[in-house]
């Protein structure tokens, strides 16, 4: 999990909005973001398929409150919550949000 929290906040949620066009995101956007981008670093970093869930919620209850804040009301697309939602690989979820 330390390793999560060093690696979501930074890399996923503070490069996260896009200006221009879109919508304040919600808690439900921020946390679809926040659980694709555990999903995938922790598979990169060959978490079996099976702990990924409890490795996610041992982030979220830690530091869970924080990303969220960090993320409700900032601007984000529609079609940055698509491509986040579709995004296979990390580096492809960070293309997503800038």
């Amino acid at each position: 999990m330390r390793r999560l929290s060093l690696v979501l906040v930074p890399a996923g949620l503070l490069a996260l909005f896009l200006t221009g066009c879109g919508h304040p995101a919600t808690r439900e956007d921020c946390e679809r973001i926040i659980d694709k981008t555990a999903e995938l670093k922790l598979k990169e970093d060959n978490v079996k398929d099976e702990d990924i869930p409890k490795q996610i919620q041992g982030y979220k209850e830690a530091r869970g409150d924080e990303a969220i804040q960090k993320c409700v009301g900032r601007t984000i697309t529609k079609e940055a919550l698509t491509c986040v939602q579709m995004a296979q690989t990390s580096d492809a979820l960070d293309k997503c949000l800038y």
